[in-house]
């Protein structure tokens, strides 16, 4: 990855707005996938499990200091959406099937997470 790309980015990963929709679709994407697999809920997933999915995956290479890791991984999530690189229910089969393997929400995100991130390297022109 060239010196621009990772400077853009590390710009989608410390966008504020971006982190705030990624908020609502990794709670909407979380729930659906768990309630595949169990009882119907509407989760809430904790900063914690963010950032420990983002220390699990390929983004924990990236120096980025400043930012909060949740909020990168909810960022990334927005950026994919918002650039049809992943849509919600990919998303929710994605994740459904990591937790039917066994894993736990944690790793499951943090799958997710090295696909939106080789996704949006490969398919965003000024990233690659």
């Amino acid at each position: 990855m060239s010196s621009r790309d990772s400077l853009q980015l590390k710009r989608i990963l410390s966008s504020k707005n971006l982190a705030r929709l990624g908020d609502a679709l990794v709670n909407f994407i979380a729930s659906a996938a768990i309630s595949l697999q169990s009882e119907v809920t509407g989760l809430k997933v904790p900063g914690k499990t963010l950032r420990e999915a983002y220390h699990l995956s390929m983004l924990r290479a990236l120096d980025v200091r400043g930012i909060d890791k949740g909020e990168a991984v909810e960022a990334l999530l927005a950026y994919a959406w918002l650039n049809n690189i992943l849509t919600c229910e990919d998303g929710v089969k994605m994740l459904h099937r990591s937790l039917t393997e066994g894993k736990n929400l944690e790793s499951a995100l943090a799958n997710l997470v090295d696909f939106l991130l080789k996704e949006t390297l490969r398919r965003t022109p000024t990233i690659s």
